[in-house]
């Protein structure tokens, strides 16, 4: 079992580590669980992960996930995609990804570090998680603390703590000085923002 969540965790997050709703509201009468208006689902790394019609990203899944919305829509769905961009990328991608979306310091150094010291080959199907939704713990203009909810192929379910900052007019992962926090759960978040209804 701990072999399996160690697992989960470089898939979820990072290896150190519709509804209504959206920007189309003013961000003063946003609420921290309205759901983002979701344009489609794209497959990263073989980890499905939510486009944003109007919250972002609005690039391609070939760059570095930017481009998002000021609200905190935009913040979970850059905390959603940029992890599982930066946990899914290629021995090749990673630094290009990694300069793209995580914010300077020392979480990013270290990250570097570890990262340069292995080898990956692409994710394990069976550990591949389903993106449920998520829940925000805490937001503000400048800094959003997303709890990303995920169900594995045994319909166990976690949830992955990612923290982004807004920095140079865009969400970007702020990564941890330690190991990544992945929880269990037992069952789905009251508060959870349900993502699963978007997929089509």
């Amino acid at each position: 079992m701990m072999r399996r969540w160690a697992r989960a965790a470089v898939v979820a997050v990072a290896l150190v580590a519709t509804g209504c709703g959206g920007s189309n509201t003013p961000e003063s009468e946003l609420s921290i669980t309205d759901p983002p208006q979701i344009n489609r689902w794209i497959t990263v790394g073989g980890i499905e992960v939510p486009i944003g019609t109007t919250d972002g990203p609005s690039n391609g899944e070939w760059e570095p996930f930017a481009g998002f919305s000021h609200t905190p829509q935009g913040a979970a769905l850059a905390a959603i995609t940029q992890s599982v961009q930066l946990s899914t990328a290629s021995d090749r991608a990673w630094p290009q990804v990694l300069a793209g979306v995580a914010a300077p310091g020392e979480g990013r150094d270290l990250y570097a570090a570890h990262r340069g010291l292995v080898e990956i080959s692409g994710t394990d199907p069976e550990m591949v998680p389903t993106i449920v939704g998520y829940t925000i713990d805490d937001y503000s203009d400048t800094a959003a603390t997303v709890d990303v909810v995920q169900r594995f192929s045994d319909d166990s379910l976690a949830s992955s703590t990612t923290q982004v900052v807004w920095i140079d007019d865009d969400w970007r992962l702020n990564l941890p000085s330690e190991t990544a926090a992945i929880t269990a759960l037992d069952a789905l978040p009251p508060e959870l923002v349900n993502l699963e209804e978007t997929r089509k």
